[in-house]
C-alpha cells in the first residue's frame, strides 16, 4: 500500500470513528440527562388524571366505614396509586379486604386500565393478621390479596 493509500485510509478510519462517537453520545449520553425520572412510563399520564375531589371521596368513604382508623393515599410511583388504611386490630380480614372495592368503584374503567393499584391494610398494634397487601395490576380485573 503506498503512503498515499495509507494517508487515506487513516482520515477516512478517523471521520468514521468521530461520526460512531458523536452518535453515541447523541443516542446513549443525552437521554441520560432526560428531568423525567420515570422515562417513557408516564407517557400518556395526561389522558388519564385523577383528580384529587376523587381521591378524597374514596378516602372519605374508606374513612367512615367500621374499624377504619386512618387513611392515606400516595401516587409517588407515577403509575401506582397507593393506598394506605390503618384499622382496628379487631376487624375481620375478609371484611378489611372488602373495602379494596371503594377505590375499585372510585376509578374509572379506563384509568383501572392505566393504573397499578395498591392496598395495603395496617394496624397500628401487633396483629397476626395484618398487614395485608393487595395489588391490582393494569392489566389485570380483580385486586389480589
Amino acid at each position: 500500500m503506498s503512503k498515499v493509500n495509507k494517508k487515506k485510509a487513516l482520515i477516512i478510519g478517523g471521520v468514521i470513528a468521530i461520526i460512531l462517537f458523536i452518535a453515541f453520545i447523541i443516542l446513549f449520553v443525552f437521554p441520560a440527562f432526560n428531568n423525567n425520572k420515570f422515562g417513557d412510563r408516564l407517557d400518556g399520564i395526561d389522558e388519564h388524571k385523577i383528580s384529587s375531589s376523587s381521591i378524597n371521596e374514596m378516602k372519605d368513604e374508606l374513612q367512615n366505614q367500621e374499624g377504619v382508623e386512618n387513611v392515606s393515599f400516595s401516587d409517588e410511583g407515577g403509575r401506582v396509586l397507593s393506598f394506605i388504611i390503618t384499622v382496628d386490630p379487631n376487624l375481620d380480614v375478609e371484611t378489611a379486604k372488602g373495602y379494596s372495592s371503594i377505590v375499585l368503584d372510585g376509578i374509572s374503567k379506563k384509568n383501572r386500565d392505566y393504573y397499578d393499584i395498591q392496598f395495603s391494610i395496617t394496624t397500628e398494634e401487633d396483629s397476626d393478621v395484618y398487614p395485608v397487601i393487595g395489588y391490582k395490576s393494569k392489566n389485570e380485573k380483580e385486586m389480589v390479596f
